[in-house]
C-alpha cells in the first residue's frame, strides 16, 4: 500500500466518524436541542470532509459538501431559519454524503445529478435568504436614505510637509497577512500546508514567505520537529476573518494562526492639499456675528477622555493607533498552552489509529500465552509446590500478569454500542413517516462497551428488531388514543453488562404479539401441527421461524418473512440467544444476549465420560453432589430437579451427547445453569475438575456447527475441550452426536 493510499484510508476512517457525528448531532437537534456548539459541530464535521474530499480530488463529494456546507453555514449566522423541513432536508443529505464517501472509497462513480435536487434546495434556500435579508450596509448606495448635505474635504495639517493619500485600489481589495505556524500533530495527521496555501490562493493574489529561522544546525536537527513557519500576504476584495479562518479549519486545533487585516490595498497618490490653516482664515473670515457673545467667548465642552488643545498649540504628527493583531490559535486554546508543561512539544493526539489485524494478532499472542500458564499451572503437584515455593509464587505472578494483559487487550478491541444505537433515530423516523405513525425512540446505556467482532454482527439484529417494534409493535395514533394510550408510542433501546454477558434490549409499547393470529398461521404454513399445543413462550418464539410473518401484504418494510430469521441466526452464529416477551396490549420486550467478548473466557472445567468439557462461568448459579439433590420422574419419563421449591429440567451431558458414563449416579455432580429469561437448566456431569480462563475456538471455521456446543478450547495439557452452550441444550430436543 503506498502512502497515498494510507493517507486515503485515514481519511476514510475520519469520515465514518464524522457522518457518525453528524447523525447523532442531528437527532438531538429534531429533538429542540439547537445550541450554538451542535451547529459548529456539523459545520466542523461537513467542512472536514469537505476538505479532506478535495485533497484527493473527489470533485462530485466537495461540490455537493460545498452547497451542504453554506447552507448551515447561513443557518449558523441566522441567515436562514432552521426548521423542521431544513433538519429534514440535512438529514436526508447526510446519507447522500454518506453514499459519495463510499462511492469514493470504491472507486465509483455515482450519477451525475446524484444529490441534485438537495443540491438545488441547499441553494434556493441559501439565495433566499441573502436576498430577503439583505444588510442594507452591504448596498452599492449605503447613504441613499441619509440627507445631509455634506462633503468630507482632506486637508494637509502640516503645510511644510507634502502629503502621500492613501486610497483604496479601484476593486476595493485589502491586504491580509496570515502567520501560520503548524504543530507536529498537523504532520502527524497526514496533513500538508501546501494543500491549504492552495485553497487560501482561490480568495485572492497570494504571496507566501517562509521563516527559516528556527532551523537549527543539523546536529541538533529532529528529524520529527517543527522548524518552519509561513507569513502570507493576501490581498482580496472577497476575503474576511472568517473565510481564511475556514480554510484551515480542517487542521483546527494542529497549528497557530494569526491574521491581521493591513487595510485597503494601497494605491499611492501625490495629493496637493489645502493647508488646514489656510482653511481655518478662510473660516474666520467668514465667521458670522454670535448674538450671545463673541465667538471667542464661545466655550467648547470638554468630552470625557478627549482634552481639548488650545487653538495656538502646533499641530503635531501622532502616528496613528496600530490595532493589535487578532491572535486566537486554532481550536479557541491560547497559544501558551499549545505545549504540554514541561515536555516542549506541543499536545499530541489523545488516540492512534491501528488496524484491526495488529490487534487480533496480539489479542491471538495473548490466547497462547493463558495457555502457556495454564499449562504450566497444570504441570505443578504436591511435590513441587512444596519443594519450589518461590517457583510457585513466580508463577502465580504470572497468572495475575496474564489476566491484566488479557483485560488490557481486551479493552482496545471494546467499542460501545452508541456506534450501532446511533443509526436507529433515523430508521425509527424514516418508518414513523412512512407508516403514518408517531414513534419516539429512547436510548439508555449506549456507552456500554463490548467487543469489536460482536458489534460488526450487531447492527443487523437490532435494525429487524428495532422495525418489527415499529412496524408490527406500535399501534396507530388512533388506535392508540382509543385504547387510552398516549397517541405517540415508545421503542426504548438499552445496553447492560450482565456479569459476562451484554443484554440488548428493545422495548416497545404497543399492542403485543397477537398470539392466535401467530398460532393460525403458523399451523396454516406446517410449522406447527394442527393438534399441537405450545405455551405462549412457544407461541412467541414463532416469529423467528424462517419465512413467517404476520404481514398481511408484501411491503418495503415487512411481510418477506426474513427479518425475525436473520436476528435469531446472526445472534446464535456470536455465541448469543434471543429472548421474546410480550403482554398483550400493553407491549413486547426482545432481549439479545451477547457474549462481552469472543476471544477469552472464563469457564468451569467439568468431565464427562472421561472426556473434557468447559461450561461458561457467567451461566453457572450454583453446584450440588449428586447424592443431596433432589430428582423427580416426569411422566414423560425425564428428570426435573427440585430447588428451593422451583423444578428445573435436567440434561445428563452423557446421555445427551451419546456418550458412555461409568460413574455412579450417586457420585456425580449437578451443575445448576441460568438460561435465557431468567429460566433454570440442570446439567449432570461426572466431576468438577475447576476454573480457569479458556482461549475461544469457533467450530463452524474448523469443522461444523454442533448443536448443544459452543465452541472449543486447548487446554493446557494440549488436550482438546468443547465449550456447552448452555440455552442451545434448553430449548434443543434433537440429540446430536458431539464427540
Amino acid at each position: 500500500m503506498s502512502d497515498l493510499d494510507e493517507f486515503k484510508a485515514t481519511y476514510f476512517d475520519e469520515c465514518s466518524e464524522l457522518l457518525l457525528e453528524l447523525e447523532e448531532q442531528f437527532s438531538a437537534i429534531q429533538e429542540g436541542d439547537r445550541d450554538g456548539d451542535r451547529l459548529n459541530a456539523v459545520f466542523r464535521a461537513i467542512h472536514s470532509i469537505k476538505g479532506g474530499g478535495g485533497a484527493f480530488g473527489f470533485d462530485a463529494l466537495v461540490k455537493f459538501a460545498h452547497s451542504f456546507e453554506t447552507l448551515l453555514d447561513y443557518v449558523r449566522d441566522g441567515r436562514v431559519e432552521l426548521s423542521e423541513d431544513v433538519v429534514v432536508l440535512c438529514i436526508r443529505s447526510i446519507d447522500i454524503v454518506a453514499d459519495f464517501v463510499t462511492a469514493a472509497r470504491e472507486g465509483e462513480a455515482l450519477a451525475a445529478d446524484y444529490g441534485a435536487v438537495e443540491k438545488a434546495q441547499f441553494d434556493a434556500l441559501a439565495k433566499g435568504e441573502v436576498a430577503a435579508g439583505a444588510d442594507p450596509a452591504d448596498d452599492e448606495e449605503p447613504m441613499d436614505d441619509f440627507d445631509i448635505d455634506f462633503t468630507p474635504v482632506a486637508v494637509n495639517f502640516d503645510a511644510s510637509k507634502p502629503i502621500t493619500s492613501v486610497a483604496p485600489s479601484v476593486d476595493g481589495a485589502s491586504v491580509w497577512t496570515v502567520k501560520f505556524t503548524p504543530f507536529s500533530t498537523l504532520y502527524e495527521r497526514a496533513n500538508d500546508p501546501l494543500l491549504l496555501f492552495r485553497e487560501l490562493s482561490l480568495l485572492g493574489e497570494m504571496s507566501v514567505e517562509p521563516e527559516l529561522a528556527s532551523i537549527p544546525a543539523l546536529a541538533a536537527f529532529e528529524p520529527f520537529g517543527v522548524y518552519c513557519s509561513w507569513t502570507i500576504s493576501l490581498v482580496s476584495d472577497k476575503a474576511s476573518e472568517e473565510t481564511i479562518r475556514e480554510v484551515f479549519e480542517f487542521v483546527d486545533g494542529d497549528c497557530e494562526i494569526i491574521i491581521e487585516k493591513g487595510g485597503a490595498a494601497p494605491a499611492m497618490i501625490e495629493d496637493d492639499l489645502p493647508s488646514f490653516a489656510a482653511l481655518a482664515d478662510e473660516a474666520k473670515s467668514e465667521r458670522k456675528f454670535v448674538p450671545s457673545g463673541e465667538p471667542d467667548d464661545i466655550v467648547v465642552p470638554e468630552i470625557e477622555g478627549l482634552p481639548i488643545a488650545p487653538a495656538s498649540r502646533e499641530v503635531q504628527d501622532v502616528p496613528a493607533p496600530v490595532a493589535a493583531p487578532n491572535v486566537v490559535p486554532m481550536g479557541g486554546k491560547p497559544a501558551e498552552t499549545a505545549e504540554e508543561p514541561g515536555s516542549g512539544r506541543p499536545v499530541g493526539m489523545s488516540s492512534i489509529r491501528v488496524d484491526l489485524d495488529k490487534v487480533d494478532r496480539v489479542v491471538n499472542m495473548v490466547g497462547e500465552l493463558v495457555i502457556t500458564q495454564s499449562m504450566l499451572t497444570q504441570q505443578m503437584d504436591d511435590a513441587i509446590r512444596d519443594r519450589y515455593q518461590e517457583l510457585v509464587r513466580g508463577i502465580e505472578v504470572l497468572a495475575q500478569t496474564t489476566r491484566g494483559l488479557q483485560d488490557a487487550v481486551m479493552a482496545i478491541r471494546a467499542q460501545p454500542v452508541k456506534s450501532v444505537f446511533s443509526r436507529m433515530p433515523r430508521l425509527v423516523r424514516e418508518l414513523a413517516s412512512k407508516t403514518g405513525k408517531k414513534i419516539k425512540l429512547e436510548t439508555i446505556g449506549e456507552n456500554t462497551e463490548i467487543d469489536k467482532t460482536v458489534i460488526e454482527q450487531l447492527s443487523d439484529p437490532l435494525t429487524h428488531m428495532v422495525r418489527n417494534s415499529a412496524d408490527h409493535g406500535i399501534e396507530t395514533p388512533d388506535r392508540r388514543l382509543a385504547n387510552g394510550k398516549p397517541e405517540i408510542g415508545t421503542v426504548r433501546l438499552s445496553a447492560e453488562q450482565a456479569g459476562g454477558n451484554i443484554l440488548i434490549i428493545v422495548e416497545d409499547d404497543g399492542g403485543g404479539i397477537n398470539r392466535e393470529r401467530v398460532l393460525e398461521i403458523a399451523r396454516e404454513r406446517g410449522v406447527v401441527g394442527p393438534d399441537q399445543q405450545l405455551t405462549e413462550e412457544q407461541i412467541d418464539n414463532l416469529i423467528f421461524a424462517p419465512g413467517f410473518s404476520t404481514a398481511s401484504e408484501v411491503s418495503d418494510i415487512s411481510g418477506r418473512g426474513v427479518g425475525m430469521d436473520v436476528v435469531l441466526s446472526n445472534i446464535k452464529k456470536i455465541g448469543g440467544s434471543v429472548h421474546v416477551r410480550s403482554w398483550t396490549g400493553k407491549g413486547t420486550r426482545m432481549t439479545l444476549r451477547l457474549p462481552l467478548t469472543l476471544a477469552v473466557l472464563d469457564v468451569m472445567l467439568v468431565k464427562v465420560a472421561g472426556s473434557p468439557y468447559v461450561i461458561p462461568l457467567s451461566s453457572i448459579v450454583e453446584t450440588i453432589q449428586n447424592s443431596r439433590a433432589d430428582f423427580g420422574q416426569m411422566p414423560s419419563g425425564g428428570k426435573v430437579l427440585q430447588v428451593r421449591g422451583e423444578y428445573v429440567q435436567v440434561v445428563d451431558l452423557a446421555d445427551r451427547f451419546q456418550m458412555v458414563s461409568h460413574q455412579d449416579d450417586n457420585e456425580g455432580f449437578v451443575v445448576l445453569c441460568e438460561a435465557e429469561g431468567n429460566s433454570k437448566i440442570a446439567l449432570v456431569v461426572d466431576d468438577i475438575i475447576g476454573q480457569q480462563q479458556v482461549v475461544i475456538k469457533s467450530l463452524e471455521e474448523n469443522f461444523e456447527r454442533i448443536d448443544g456446543i459452543a465452541g472449543g478450547t486447548i487446554l493446557g495439557d494440549g488436550n482438546v475441550a468443547l465449550i456447552v452452550d448452555v440455552q442451545s441444550l434448553k430449548s434443543g430436543n434433537a440429540h446430536q452426536n458431539a464427540a
